[in-house]
């Protein structure tokens, strides 16, 4: 005998299909995640250096806790201190090359060089020097005014040479912020950057972290829809003073177009523009960039639309219906669908150009999605009242 299935056995059987095709989406969102990755390039790997540095005169390894530094170019890559017997070890040189490495002990220059390569150690890559500054500079740390803030000698070797490079940073305290540094001599790479390297002079030093009153109102970047693109607090330093001016920036997200700003309270230089400029409140605020599918209804391609190589295809409509009559209706669909949208054009331009990645997505992960929604159709919920929109897939 033929058992009969019951109605609620059906449902039960094609809610677990249902599952199944969020199960496959959530594998090409994973997919789309991974790809981009190595689309862009993974970070470069340092070069690594260990060995023993040395003097000339006197002829033998320097002594424990001298500074060795290693360049890139003009550009301080990595540091490291000395132990006992002249050996140096961790000392991990940042990329990205191409460019030759040189180093330096307590500031003077190792007639060791090599080429910078990705990932390389060199575990017995001896440094010399003719020998080592008779004369150390100390250098005091200081901020301005007391007590908003803390200012770090990161490189902590202490007293150094004329002409060595220090790596400092400055951390503001709760209500101030990070304005510059100064000093009465020596130079900086950048003086109004919070972390930042001085050149020591030929003297003792006092490097002043300076800091002034920080904001008490905070700005909050918001979205709508949140996958509609990605909002920016350009200027970066929230909390803000009342009357502070704020640079701020909305970047559309593919298929979508910015349509306008909007804020309870504060004030927009020109809420149409996607760079502009906000006028902070006496209040915490929160500044909504608000945007559109884009006129067109296509936007970029998305690995649906990819898969297919047309917007159009019957196949497309069918996942439309799923998202706006499915995923839409809750938090978590809508969730998923943002980050659908966030991940997707890059695995999309990843496999558009290439035929058989195309039909591998389309066979394996796409067309099951599409069969699974469509005989799993009749649990959704009744989709008169919400017609689906076009849009990017």
């Amino acid at each position: 005998m033929i058992r009969q299935t019951s109605g609620n056995d059906l449902r039960r059987r094609r809610a677990s299909r249902l599952a199944g095709a969020l199960g496959l989406l959530l594998a090409l969102v994973l997919i789309g995640g991974i790809v981009p990755v190595y689309a862009d390039g993974i970070p470069p790997m340092p070069m690594g250096f260990a060995g023993t540095a040395n003097t000339l005169t006197p002829a033998g390894p320097v002594s424990a806790g001298k500074l060795v530094q290693a360049y890139v170019g003009t550009e301080l890559r990595g540091q490291t201190i000395t132990q006992a017997g002249g050996v140096y070890d961790n000392l991990l040189v940042q990329g990205p090359g191409p460019g030759m490495v040189t180093f330096r002990i307590e500031g003077v220059l190792v007639q060791e060089s090599i080429a910078w390569e990705e990932g390389e150690l060199k575990s017995g890559f001896n440094l010399t020097i003719s020998s080592l500054p008779t004369v150390g500079y100390n250098l005091s740390m200081a901020v301005s005014p007391a007590g908003t803030g803390n200012a770090t000698d990161l490189t902590n070797a202490s007293p150094y040479a004329a002409g060595v490079q220090v790596s400092i940073k400055a951390v503001p305290a709760a209500g101030y912020r990070f304005v510059n540094w100064s000093a009465p001599a020596g130079g900086f790479t950048n003086a109004t950057a919070a972390q930042t390297t001085f050149t020591m002079p030929a003297q003792n030093a006092v490097v002043t972290a300076n800091f002034a009153v920080g904001g008490e109102y905070t700005l909050t970047m918001a979205a709508s829809p949140i996958m509609g693109g990605t909002v920016y607090d350009v200027t970066g330093t929230s909390p803000y003073n009342q009357g502070e001016v704020v640079s701020i920036q909305a970047v559309a997200a593919s298929g979508y177009q910015f349509a306008g700003w909007a804020a309870p309270a504060g004030l927009l230089a020109n809420a149409l523009a996607a760079a502009t400029t906000f006028t902070m409140p006496a209040q915490n605020v929160v500044v909504t960039a608000t945007f559109q599918v884009a006129s067109n209804g296509g936007g970029a391609c998305f690995i649906a639309t990819a898969a297919y190589g047309s917007p159009t295809a019957e196949q497309i409509d069918v996942l439309r219906e799923f998202r706006d009559g499915v995923l839409l209706e809750s938090a978590a669909g809508s969730q998923f669908v943002d980050l659908y949208y966030r991940l997707s054009p890059p695995i999309a331009d990843f496999i558009s150009g290439n035929s058989f990645l195309r039909a591998l997505v389309r066979e394996l992960l796409v067309d099951p999605v599409v069969w699974v929604v469509g005989a799993a159709g009749d649990i959704w919920p009744n989709q008169g009242s919400c017609p689906s929109h076009e849009g990017p897939l």
